[in-house]
């Protein structure tokens, strides 16, 4: 039994789903663990996939039965290990593409709904999983690096998984500039409109400010007010305020030309 086989504090490793990659080689065996991301009903989680190798054979640890699948060979190996590797490149690529449709949206000037809160999901799953995949992408090469002087199989077939395991981990770091670069552009977009509306508030109140002055003026409760005495007060201050509000509009649109030109 390959499992009697194995250090007590080697299989606690085995075991355990948030151990991160790594690789020991020693006399009996060699383990190798591989921590990548995986894609379970739309979330992402982080597994760490064991496996032993031996003179004799190649095994796999399934955690959710518990015990040792013997793989043979390393082409069973290979296989295995193959399948979550493109499973993860899948996921990563899955990712991009979602990402490129919000810059689509942006690009055609709509509106993201929910903008933020799908940002941060996204950012804090890449984070993970560039980290997780840097090392994951380092342990990788150590294996190939021993097991290629012992045979030529892994030398000639491995490359393909580190090259597909290389390719996410690069795509990972590519989703995360893409990221930055939607929050950015979410922000000069949100500060650009904050602005416009300042811009028209500020015209609006150089052309009411002299109304609300002469009309805050005529309403004081004091003697001596102009228009008070004669007929036609309310027309003549009405007449003001008008000359007032042309006035003021005919010099916002010339201060606004001056601006753009």
């Amino acid at each position: 039994m390959i499992k009697e086989q194995i250090d007590s504090f080697h299989l606690e490793d085995i075991k355990n789903d948030l151990h991160p990659s790594v690789f020991f080689k020693n006399d009996n065996y060699d383990l190798f663990i591989l921590r990548i991301p995986q894609l379970c009903e739309g979330q992402v989680v982080f597994t760490s996939k064991a496996f032993v190798m031996t003179n004799e054979s190649y095994y796999y640890y399934n955690k959710d039965e518990g015990k040792f699948v013997d793989l043979t060979n390393f082409r069973g190996f290979y296989k295995v290990l193959d399948k979550y590797i493109d499973a993860t490149l899948k996921m990563i690529l899955k990712y991009l593409d979602e990402i490129e449709t919000i810059e689509d949206l942006f690009n055609e000037g709509k509106s993201v709904k929910d903008f933020n809160h799908q940002w941060f999901s996204y950012k804090n799953d890449s984070v993970k999983t560039n980290r997780i995949l840097f090392k994951a992408v380092e342990t990788l090469a150590d294996l190939i690096f021993i097991y290629k002087q012992e045979d030529d199989y892994l030398e000639q077939h491995f490359e393909d998984i580190q090259e597909h395991l290389q390719r996410a981990y690069r795509n990972s770091g590519l989703l995360l500039e893409k990221l930055d670069a939607l929050k950015t552009f979410n922000m000069t977009k949100n500060n650009e409109q904050m602005n416009q509306t300042i811009y028209i508030l500020t015209l609006l109140s150089g052309i009411f400010l002299p109304l609300n002055l002469i009309v805050g003026f005529f309403g004081m409760n004091t003697t001596s007010l102009p228009f008070t005495v004669g007929d036609g007060g309310t027309y003549n201050v009405i007449t003001l305020l008008i000359l007032t509000a042309v006035v003021t509009s005919f010099l916002t649109i010339i201060y606004k030309n001056l601006k753009n030109d």
